[in-house]
């Protein structure tokens, strides 16, 4: 199991992805903010659960996007910046359409 992580952290480990990631975590993040009634109004029937999945993809895409590598396989695995990223790009997708 230690090796497809290790691989898919080291395919994202690119200075373009990182800036994408980072960018992507802060625009939610800050689209969140300025007006969270928006976010919380799409929510489906759990909205705690998307709420906690969409604060794991910003502090993953931040982790990510500043350059942090975790050395552990199971925080590897935690912090994989591809699930993340797919979870910023469809959060912006429902809030800006």
């Amino acid at each position: 199991m230690r090796e497809p992580i290790r691989m898919l952290c080291d395919l994202m480990d690119r200075a373009p992805l990182r800036a994408l990631s980072l960018l992507l975590a802060l625009v939610t993040a800050g689209a969140v903010m300025w007006d969270p009634t928006h976010i919380g109004s799409q929510a489906g029937s759990l909205p705690a659960l998307q709420g906690l999945v969409l604060i794991w993809a910003v502090c993953t895409g931040v982790i990510h996007g500043v350059g942090f590598r975790p050395q552990k396989s199971r925080w590897q695995a935690l912090f994989t910046p591809l699930p993340a990223m797919l979870v910023l790009c469809l959060a912006l997708y429902h809030f800006y359409l």
